[in-house]
């Protein structure tokens, strides 16, 4: 799975190989035999991969279910102000979720 989060998360920071190999003071094609699953980071790289990319090294390795703890990691990330603010918003969002969903099922 690690090619693939590497190349989302890479696209999610509208960043290049190139550009991020630098970040990582590696070569571009270092990071495409990751992207490809030629190569897999060591230990000390995955590290600073999930702290560029603000993520949990967890994400970066598992093929599922991780959505969550991402979203979670990068909650965290903010400010309370923030975070009490996005929480709001969220919270807004899914009793207008509820709301459709039941007005939907009433109109069946």
């Amino acid at each position: 799975m690690l090619p693939q989060r590497l190349k989302q998360l890479r696209a999610d920071k509208a960043i290049n190989q190139i550009q991020l190999a630098e970040k990582m003071g590696v070569t571009q094609g270092t990071v495409g035999k990751w992207e490809t699953g030629k190569r897999t980071p060591d230990a000390e790289m995955l590290r600073k991969l999930s702290n560029y990319f603000t993520v949990p090294i967890d994400y970066l390795l598992s093929d599922g279910q991780s959505a969550e703890l991402l979203l979670l990691t990068r909650i965290s990330g903010l400010t309370d102000e923030d975070r009490g603010k996005l929480l709001n918003q969220f919270s807004d969002t899914i009793d207008v979720y509820l709301r459709n969903r039941q007005n939907a099922e009433s109109n069946k």
